[in-house]
């Protein structure tokens, strides 16, 4: 972080969270076979643990983006710009 610029220290203090995913995701998959093994009743991953990614996944799934004309116009304007340039 010595060389980093100051535009990349937000990105890399907001995904601080994410740094042990992979090491919680495996500690639910050893949980959730052991509760399974010892349960009559099927059960899925996210009865023994809901993450905040996850929810954030479905949030980004469940939003449909809808343009209107005038942003296709804004678009186009904003593209020709960059092909002038």
């Amino acid at each position: 972080m010595d060389k980093c610029q100051e535009w990349e220290l937000n990105d890399l203090m907001e995904n601080i969270p994410y740094l042990d995913r992979n090491l919680w995701e495996s500690q639910r998959l050893n949980t959730y076979v052991v509760a399974q093994v010892n349960s009559r009743k099927k059960m899925e991953l996210k009865d023994i643990c809901n993450f905040k990614w996850e929810q954030e996944d479905k949030t980004e799934e469940e939003h449909d983006v809808e343009i209107n004309d005038d942003e296709i116009r804004r678009l186009k304007e904003i593209a020709k710009q960059w092909e002038n340039k």
